[in-house]
């Protein structure tokens, strides 16, 4: 029997390719963003590390600070 004229089969597929809740939704969506972010963060600070001292000084960051950020971990603001 093909599946369009199965319901059960019809509801387990709408279960599995179908969209997903909004609390489901807003949790990918939230995950989503955040792991963005960290890679935004991880991309900036590995970036900071290869600034010179002029450069650095334009920014008008010292290399205390400079070591400070970078230093961070991803996950941390």
């Amino acid at each position: 029997m093909p599946a369009r004229h199965c319901p059960a089969m019809q509801h387990i597929l709408q279960i599995i390719v179908g969209p997903a809740p909004p609390r489901v939704a807003g949790f990918v969506h939230s995950l989503q963003a955040k792991l963005a972010l960290w890679r935004c963060r991880n991309r900036t600070r590995r970036q900071l590390t290869m600034l010179d001292a002029r450069a650095l000084a334009d920014l008008g960051l010292s290399s205390a600070q400079q070591s400070a950020e970078a230093g961070k971990w991803f996950w941390q603001p």
